[in-house]
């Protein structure tokens, strides 16, 4: 079931889904939360309620593996010009994080995962999320990719080296191939890899770093907690 409000009190996030909200500073009503937007609980503690977003939703998402991070998502998506007519192929789906982002702005996603498990785990986050344009296929993609004319490809495999070459005759030319991968040893057997193949170009490799900062007032200064290296991303071109 699809969380439908967020109710914020000091900072503090509470998500609702259904039923009277019990929190430690006291109750707060079924009807309260969907009929207003400043509640009191029982306790007269005050609340603000927004209606759940998509991110929101996103936060609560069941997990398996370690998902991908915003700041990464957001450079596959605007470094790939993916948009309502692209066609994709993800090769690792995780835990659906990206595959749930990209879905909401693509076609089709046709998301290969070799792991039963984490298929499931993409399977119910999925029907939560109210997707349906993206279709699993539980399979090793090192060995075949059925499907064809794919405009983007990304991967997030401990070895992308392995399915390349699969990958550069499933997608259409000048279509992009990002690879995500947390160690630079990776990058380095990729790009030789990639170097193999005449039809393939590399474009860059590059990491995120998400530095916050906190304004209040005249008192103005960077968090002490950065959100540094996740993974490399290494974009990739078919000619």
């Amino acid at each position: 079931m699809k969380i439908k409000k967020v109710l914020f009190h000091k900072g503090k996030k509470y998500y609702w889904k259904e039923g009277d909200l019990h929190t430690e500073h006291g109750l707060i009503t079924e009807n309260d939360i969907q009929t207003k937007s400043k509640v009191q609980t029982h306790k007269g503690k005050d609340f603000i309620v927004f209606p759940a977003s998509f991110l929101d939703n996103m936060e609560k998402m069941k997990r398996g593996p370690q998902i991908m991070t915003p700041k990464d998502i957001g450079e596959i998506i605007t470094r790939t010009g993916m948009n309502k007519e692209s066609k994709v192929l993800e090769i690792g789906a995780g835990s659906g994080a990206l595959t749930s982002f990209m879905a909401r702005i693509v076609k089709q996603v046709v998301s290969y995962e070799i792991r039963k498990d984490h298929e499931k785990i993409v399977e119910k986050n999925l029907k939560d999320l109210e997707i349906t344009n993206v279709k699993l296929v539980n399979a090793d993609a090192s060995e075949k990719i059925t499907e064809k004319n794919f405009d983007i490809a990304t991967i997030d495999v401990v070895e992308p080296w392995t399915i390349i070459d699969n990958i550069e005759k499933s997608l259409k030319s000048g279509g992009y191939i990002v690879s995500y991968s947390p160690s630079i040893s990776q990058v380095q057997n990729l790009v030789e890899k990639i170097n193999e193949n005449p039809n393939l170009r590399v474009l860059k490799t590059l990491e995120t770093i998400e530095r916050p900062w906190d304004i209040r007032g005249r008192i103005v200064h960077p968090e002490f907690r950065i959100m540094g290296h996740t993974a490399f991303l290494t974009f990739i071109r078919k000619i």
